[in-house]
């Protein structure tokens, strides 16, 4: 695996360690169970929320992750103190090397934040053709991630959204979606996807502002009935989509995007 940690320390098995010093990422050849955690303002957001799915991704994976919540959330704080991190993303990764030898990690990687024009103006995704082996389980593929980073170089594009064997967009290589039609909020089924914390905590904004979210399997022919679209994630929050492929979006005129593009803002302050 490529090294990916950032700044001065990593945290090895519960213990510090300077990245310059570390060959870990050499050991790692395959699948990696993962989450990536926003740190805002010196705090980790919605923590527990990442370290549930972390435990119930390793579950569906059948694995046995050596540490308990406390201990992580330990590691994780341990890791923000001593980088002195103040906005930036965190990962926490499990996995076994080629030796069935267990590797746990913490550390910063690099963390990309859009710009205040793409939220007003929308970004631009494309369609990939893939089926998830497992949605519901965070499992990292760097074959997978390679090859969609390839095709959104290609096109010039931010996201690219995956379109399943009975033409279905459900979700993005590395966000949610979430689409308006006949002034309703869609989203896919939560069995179809990787069940994203900050997709959980758009859907209880969305229910608070007055818009039931609905899940529904949106088909690519119907983009055409599309009256706006956003994707959700991490880093990103709720950030609008005005182009899928050669298709123009009416998204930046959409009242509940921008509505939920707003309230999500307000929510991230409130929880840093």
């Amino acid at each position: 695996m490529k090294p990916e940690a950032i700044f001065k320390y990593l945290s090895v098995d519960g213990k510090l360690m300077e990245v310059e010093e570390s060959t870990v990422f050499d050991r790692i050849t395959g699948p990696a169970i993962y989450e990536v955690v926003r740190v805002v303002k010196g705090n980790p957001m919605f923590l527990e929320d990442h370290l549930e799915r972390m435990f119930g991704s390793a579950k569906l994976a059948d694995l046995r992750i050596p540490y308990n919540r406390d201990e992580i959330r330990s590691q994780v704080l341990r890791l923000i103190k001593a980088n002195n991190i103040d906005n930036n993303n965190i990962k926490i990764l499990y996995t076994l090397d080629e030796s069935e030898v267990e590797i746990f990690l913490v550390y910063a990687v690099e963390s990309f934040y859009p710009p205040e024009n793409y939220y007003r103006e929308g970004i631009k995704v494309i369609l990939f053709e893939h089926q998830r082996e497992n949605p519901n389980a965070k499992v990292q593929h760097s074959d997978f991630r390679q090859r969609v980073k390839n095709a959104m170089n290609n096109k010039d594009a931010f996201e690219a959204l995956l379109v399943n064997g009975q033409g279905h967009i459900l979700e993005g290589s590395r966000s949610n979606m979430f689409y308006v039609m006949n002034n309703t909020l869609y989203t896919a089924p939560a069995e179809d996807v990787l069940l994203g914390i900050t997709r959980k905590h758009i859907i209880a904004l969305s229910m608070k502002l007055g818009y039931p979210v609905l899940e529904r399997r949106l088909g690519r022919d119907e983009l055409d009935k599309l009256e706006g679209l956003f994707i959700s994630g991490t880093s990103v929050g709720v950030l609008p989509v005005s182009w899928i492929d050669d298709i123009e979006l009416p998204t930046a005129e959409n009242k509940i995007v921008n509505e939920l593009v707003e309230g999500y803002k307000q929510l991230m302050n409130e929880v840093s």
